[in-house]
């Protein structure tokens, strides 16, 4: 039963990313994956049930890839580049239409994703911050709290389906956009520099254990 519970997770998500999920029926489902809607319902009590249990993956998914580039050996400066990478890479998986059914036709589980960027998320960001400037990459004078809170109210501001929806920049342009400004524009000169010299390098991969 696990394995075919993970085969429907997986393959929902997929499609649910990519094209949203409203339009998706429990019959589209099973027909794609060639199943029974009796198995279905051995594995999942419905759609919304489905739908619940892809959010909290995502952010499962999410959450171990910061704690895998936090804990990592790598430089500070290593890091920040593994970060931004590894969120660039998610968000551009979750496209628009997925986001805007979340927040249309399940706004508690819409609710549970800002929930994770206000709390776990930030707690991720906030602790790269406190290393750079432990280690000398940020500069000193800024303070940590008022970008942590900068930050968040960025994202939150701009990364709302309803914006999106009428904007030619994707969720994942957004975001990589808000990193390279935030954190280009908080390092040190000599940091920048590492930072620039680290994305030029073409070899450059996510710290083990980043999905």
């Amino acid at each position: 039963m696990g394995s075919t519970k993970e085969r429907i997770l997986l393959a929902a998500k997929d499609r649910f990313l990519r094209d949203g999920f409203a339009g998706a029926s429990v019959d589209d489902l099973v027909e794609e994956l060639s199943i029974s809607k009796k198995t279905f319902y051995k594995c999942f009590e419905s759609k919304d049930d489905l739908l619940a249990e892809i959010v909290e993956l995502i952010i499962r998914e999410l959450d171990l890839g910061f704690q895998a580039i936090l804990s990592s050996d790598e430089s500070f400066v290593e890091k920040l580049d593994a970060l931004m990478m590894f969120v660039g890479r998610q968000i551009g998986r979750i496209v628009r239409p997925f986001m805007f059914d979340l927040q249309r036709h399940a706004p508690h589980l819409w609710r549970r994703v800002l929930e994770f960027r206000r709390s776990r998320m930030a707690v991720n960001i906030q602790s790269l911050f406190q290393e750079g400037i432990r280690g000398g990459y940020i500069r000193q004078e800024i303070n940590t709290r008022i970008l942590l809170l900068a930050f968040v109210g960025t994202v939150e501001s701009i990364m709302i389906p309803s914006l999106l929806a009428n904007e030619s920049f994707s969720a994942d342009e957004a975001m990589r956009s808000i990193l390279r400004i935030y954190f280009h524009g908080i390092l040190t000169d000599d940091a920048g520099k590492q930072l620039r010299t680290v994305q030029n390098n073409p070899s450059r991969s996510l710290p083990y254990g980043a999905p």
